[in-house]
């Protein structure tokens, strides 16, 4: 498998990412009552985020890459392997991450938690992307 293309890969899927969170937080925004909105489900992503969550998606494909493609997990599915590969990189690097910001900086646990979330869903979409394209062309 070509490393550049697994690098592409993770750098659009970390992009695929902050759109999928931003769409669904958007729509969470809309249905909760006016009252209740006292932090925002799009935690206001901006430029350094979005680059932030490309870079780390570029470095998922990197390690996925680095990894052949979590070569000891044999007979699944690509989409296993990728969620076990998203799962693991979440867990592993984006989970204590953000716990640690999260207690330096005294956020409450909302803003907290949009973060983890955003982080999840960047891991598992790289995850799955990187699964997709070694499957099909390995």
């Amino acid at each position: 498998m070509d490393r550049s293309y697994l690098l592409l890969v993770g750098a659009l899927s970390g992009l695929v990412s902050v759109l999928t969170h931003a769409v669904f937080g958007s729509l969470l925004d809309m249905l909760r009552p006016k009252a209740a909105q006292g932090t925002s489900a799009t935690a206001n992503v901006d430029v350094p985020d979005i680059l932030m969550h490309m870079l780390a998606g570029t470095g998922l494909g990197l390690l996925f890459w680095l990894s052949w493609g979590l070569a000891a997990v044999v007979s699944v599915p690509w989409w296993l392997r990728g969620l076990v590969f998203g799962g693991l990189c979440w867990t592993i690097l984006g989970l204590p991450t953000v716990i640690s910001a999260a207690r330096v900086r005294h956020t409450g646990i909302g803003p907290a938690m949009i973060v983890a979330t955003q982080w999840a869903t960047t891991c598992l979409v790289a995850g799955l992307a990187c699964a997709w394209s070694w499957g099909r062309m390995g």
